[in-house]
């Protein structure tokens, strides 16, 4: 049976709202109404898909109380197969440094250089093609470290593409893990479709599960407001003198999620797209007891 996801179209005038786009402006509207995509389908049109109705309902509020009679909202329902014939109109290949992320009707040649990483995504509604630029700031990241013969925890792994980078980048073994079941099916289809599947283990669960394991490297592409809150419990994944790459802030979101984690790390790299930016940072080395991960 095809899965249907509530979704809500927002129709925008031409122009930014503010400093922002329309498509980032909703996103910062939606975001407390728990949307797990967020899609420009033609300009001036923004859709956000939802797990439930009442988020839906509550989102359409949110929009309408802040923007007036300035947009249109339209509710509706989506299918899988909708999602996945629009994006192989429209999804094309994306380098990002020395990663390629491609979905399988425009994988790049077998002249493609050694040096680069080609990482093959179906996209699949609400878990990520590699496009969006809080995913390309964490790929950034991780190229910023030495990954070589280390350990990588993925938290809100989606649809697998930072844990498959990050082996492709060196990596000894990753870890995915997220609390969607659906997320783990969809990454699961990346790990085989990337022939990866020795080197990349996943986890249905939630992060507080992972404890007492920790990595080298621990990548986190979630919000600033999580990051944030789960800034104690994200710093027990992380070794001694460890890397952390945090992505899904927003400029505003920014000083209160170094602020979080500035007792046990400081940052080594910024990056900045847009209202979005990327941090990796370097774990203050302390005496650990804990065993390492992924096993």
């Amino acid at each position: 049976m095809t899965k249907r996801y509530p979704a809500l179209d927002v129709h925008a005038p031409p122009g930014n709202l503010g400093p922002l786009s329309w498509l980032d402006a909703v996103t910062v509207m939606v975001d407390d109404h728990a949307p797990f995509a967020v899609d420009e389908t033609t300009p001036g049109r923004v859709r956000v898909y939802f797990t439930s109705s009442k988020d839906r309902g509550a989102a359409c509020v949110a929009i309408n109380s802040a923007c007036g009679p300035r947009v249109r909202t339209h509710a509706h329902w989506v299918t899988d197969d909708d999602w996945a014939s629009r994006s192989q109109a429209d999804l094309r290949a994306v380098r990002v440094g020395r990663i390629i992320i491609a979905p399988p009707w425009d994988l790049p040649s077998p002249q493609t250089p050694s040096t680069d990483a080609v990482v093959a995504i179906r996209p699949a509604l609400g878990f990520g093609s590699g496009h969006h630029a809080t995913t390309r700031l964490a790929l950034l990241g991780l190229q910023e470290l030495n990954l070589h013969g280390m350990d990588v925890l993925d938290l809100g792994t989606g649809s697998g593409v930072l844990a498959i980078a990050a082996v492709k980048l060196g990596g000894r073994r990753a870890l995915g893990i997220d609390r969607d079941p659906d997320a783990i099916a969809s990454a699961q289809d990346s790990v085989t479709r990337n022939n990866v599947t020795d080197s990349v283990e996943l986890r249905s669960g939630s992060i507080s599960e992972l404890t007492p394991l920790t990595a080298q490297v621990v990548v986190a592409n979630l919000t600033g407001a999580t990051l944030t809150d789960l800034a104690p419990l994200i710093m027990t994944l992380v070794a001694s003198g460890g890397h952390l790459v945090l992505t899904g802030i927003q400029n505003h979101e920014e000083a209160a999620v170094t602020t979080a984690y500035d007792v046990h790390a400081r940052v080594v790299w910024r990056g900045i797209e847009r209202e979005w930016v990327g941090l990796a940072l370097r774990h203050r080395a302390l005496a650990r007891t804990t065993r390492d991960c992924p096993h």
